[in-house]
């Protein structure tokens, strides 16, 4: 399932009128089909209240509102700016509305504030049409902002056509203020600002409505993952040993945070890797040996550890940094993985290490996948956080093809860019995994799962895929207060399979 920009549906819904269908049809058959999903959330007493813009979004409202009443519903129409400012589509519609004498009010001075203040007591649904995907960064007029702050103590359901307003739809950034939806009924295709920044605390739920457009019609390589994309886990062979299914070394803890690789090894191993062996600093081999899974090995080593040495030691896969702290000279250690050939993933203070030997990789022909949270990969490139939120597909496209590297960039929406420019959302998880030892887990997955003959890119998206889906799974049952890393490994069982 593909995932668009803004910039990218306008283009999309070009092709499609090119193809043959109206402006105004396409308008009719959105309209349509969000009046479908609004009609599961209404009974017979439902007074339902659109409020909508002068663009197609208002004009999908308009087609909506009609729809409602021609099948009963008590509906109340306003129209945010006078009829000489409205799109064509949107003028059609309108009379449309008059043809069935349909009421329609504007808001445009305190008069009609009040009126529409009154009504939205009255009102059971309230319906968001005012400017759908379309937003950027400028301001909007000041009685959007007091349209918005009536429309948020509204105590009924709030449904929002296409986007939230006042939510961007390319960043999922607000622009000041912005409808809180309980649901927003996206069209056709999941846009970016959905799922980036605010925009997951302003969707509400979100149902995907198909009106026919063709998502194939323009080049476009992001897509939201679906478990059927996943190419993991496998039926496995039965004439096979330990070996076949990854022999993978960790490399983390330190004095105060000994619990990391710990939780690293548990994800690696309850993913399927076939042996797991954790090298920590001597100072805490008997507290981790002491907390360890049976099923590992421990080892100690030092700083002058080589990737010769890891492949001696029949590894498939390493991961470091979980836990590893900043104080020792790690960045030796990872200069010389990054100079062999197994494929390494680098996680947490590995990542503070690997900013270090940057030249290296660069230069390094072995396959790699980091997975800094958005703090992390700020530091990694030296670019504020706050211009990052601003474009993060572009910042973290640029580095994955520049250093040739995989990015699992952690967030309510974990992304995951491979080295061509490819982005998948990633489509589980919950609040609760915001928890200590949560990203050691799936550091461990990812490693575990390639580790078992899994491309580096596919193990990425199965281990982002499957750790949300452990911590839904508990969710749904416990909760997301109780949620912790030990839950999300303890769910894997029911969930990966």
């Amino acid at each position: 399932m593909k995932v668009v920009t803004p910039k990218e549906m306008v283009i999309m819904d070009r092709h499609t009128i090119q193809n043959g269908i109206s402006s105004l049809d396409l308008m009719e058959r959105a309209g349509a089909a969000c009046t479908k999903v609004i009609k599961n959330t209404l009974d017979l007493d439902s007074f339902i209240i659109i409020l909508c813009g002068p663009g197609n979004n208002g004009g999908d409202g308009l087609v909506i509102g009609r729809l409602l009443v021609d099948a009963g519903y008590k509906v109340q129409i306003f129209l945010t700016e006078r009829e000489d400012k409205v799109s064509e589509n949107n003028k059609v519609n309108l009379l449309r509305l008059k043809d069935k004498q349909i009421d329609v009010k504007f808001i445009d001075n305190d008069v009609q504030f009040e009126d529409l203040k009154i009504i939205l007591k009255r009102g059971s649904h309230l319906i968001d049409a005012i400017f759908g995907t379309g937003l950027d960064k400028r301001e909007l007029a000041d009685k959007y902002d007091r349209i918005f702050d009536l429309a948020n103590t509204f105590d009924g359901y709030k449904t929002a056509i296409d986007m939230p307003s006042g939510l961007r739809g390319d960043v999922g950034l607000t622009v000041g203020n912005a409808f809180f939806a309980d649901q927003t009924i996206v069209i056709q295709n999941y846009k970016t600002g959905c799922l980036l920044n605010d925009g997951p605390d302003y969707v509400g739920e979100m149902t995907l409505v198909d009106i026919g457009i063709d998502e194939d019609s323009i080049p476009n390589n992001k897509y939201f993952i679906q478990q059927k994309d996943l190419q993991f886990p496998y039926q496995r062979k039965k004439n096979t040993h330990k070996f076949d299914y990854g022999s993978l070394v960790v490399i983390a803890g330190s004095k105060s945070m000994s619990g990391a690789g710990i939780m690293a090894m548990e994800g690696a191993l309850k993913s399927g890797s076939g042996l797991v062996t954790c090298y920590v600093p001597q100072e805490i081999f008997l507290p981790v040996v002491s907390r360890a899974p049976v099923e590992a090995l421990i080892k100690t080593y030092d700083c002058n550890i080589t990737a010769e040495d890891i492949q001696k030691d029949r590894k498939k896969v390493v991961l470091i940094g979980p836990g590893i702290g900043r104080a020792k000279n790690y960045s030796v250690v990872m200069e010389n993985i990054l100079e062999g050939t197994i494929p390494v993933v680098i996680d947490a203070d590995g990542i503070h290490h690997l900013k270090i030997v940057l030249d290296t990789l660069k230069k390094s022909t072995t396959p790699v996948v980091i997975t800094p949270h958005f703090g992390e990969f700020s530091k990694l490139i030296d670019v504020p956080k706050e211009d990052i939120l601003c474009d993060p597909i572009g910042y973290a496209q640029k580095f994955a093809i520049e250093y040739q590297v995989i990015v699992v960039l952690k967030g309510y929406r974990t992304m995951i860019f491979g080295t061509n420019g490819e982005v998948w959302f990633n489509s589980t998880g919950n609040p609760g995994m915001a928890t200590g030892g949560s990203g050691d887990v799936l550091a461990g997955m990812i490693a575990g799962i390639a580790g078992q003959n899994v491309n580096l890119f596919e193990a990425a998206k199965a281990g982002v895929y499957y750790h949300g889906a452990a911590g839904d799974y508990y969710a749904e049952k416990y909760g997301q207060s109780t949620l912790t890393a030990t839950s999300i490994i303890e769910s894997l069982k029911y969930v990966l399979k």
